[in-house]
């Protein structure tokens, strides 16, 4: 694992947004962001950025919970008041899911918006990862993990008895860089269980392709 420990919260948030930042300037164009409250501090860091500001950007949603963008829970709506907070910059553009819809026809929306903007892969994907070790919407167990002919899937998720929306475990695996974000002494076990091979849908993502860890001292395993 390529592991980068940030002794607080505050110094991995400050090094995340410079890392995507950098990644722009380097010609990355296609930046996937994760939901989740770990990584708003991150998106209000580079609301502020005007030097990305000037920059072209595709930012796409990893993810969406089946719900409108108004939606306290909806991952688009959180990136808008956050990485958008000053008005969404004209050298960027915005793929979400659009959740008006019913979750396939949802799903091709996005794939054909992705088409429409020339997208091949992505540079880089922001994740997270869950108490069960499950990233963007690929939950142990669900038959999304096993969709490898599309950008997109449509899973309905038992255990939250709501559908999700998720870009697949190919689209993570074929993007150019993977990062993954993690802080709490809660998100130790996990990654020393995914260090040591167990198979967690956040492993099957990013195992054996680039990915950088980004955790705070809590969350990181001990040596």
């Amino acid at each position: 694992m390529n592991l980068r420990i940030f002794e607080t919260v505050d110094e991995l948030n400050r090094a995340a947004a410079r890392m995507i930042v950098d990644q722009v300037k380097g010609g990355g164009r296609t930046v996937a962001l994760s939901g989740g409250s770990t990584p708003q501090p991150i998106y209000r860091l580079l609301a502020n950025d005007r030097e990305l500001s000037q920059l072209p950007v595709v930012w796409v949603v990893v993810d969406e919970r089946y719900v409108p963008w108004d939606d306290p829970q909806s991952n688009a709506g959180m990136i808008k008041r956050t990485l958008f907070a000053n008005g969404m910059s004209p050298q960027h553009q915005f793929l979400a899911f659009r959740t008006d819809l019913e979750p396939q026809a949802c799903v091709d929306d996005f794939e054909s918006q992705w088409r429409a903007l020339g997208l091949e892969q992505l540079d880089l994907v922001t994740l997270g990862m869950g108490d069960d070790g499950h990233t963007a919407s690929l939950f142990p167990g669900t038959s999304v993990l096993q969709v490898d002919d599309r950008i997109a899937a449509a899973v309905f998720v038992e255990k939250l008895d709501m559908w999700r929306l998720t870009i697949t475990k190919r689209t993570i695996r074929e993007a150019k860089l993977r990062a993954v974000f993690a802080t709490g002494a809660k998100k130790r076990p996990l990654i020393e269980e995914v260090r040591n091979g167990a198979e967690y849908p956040i492993a099957m993502a990013t195992s054996g392709v680039e990915t950088w860890w980004l955790l705070d001292r809590e969350a990181a395993p001990s040596t």
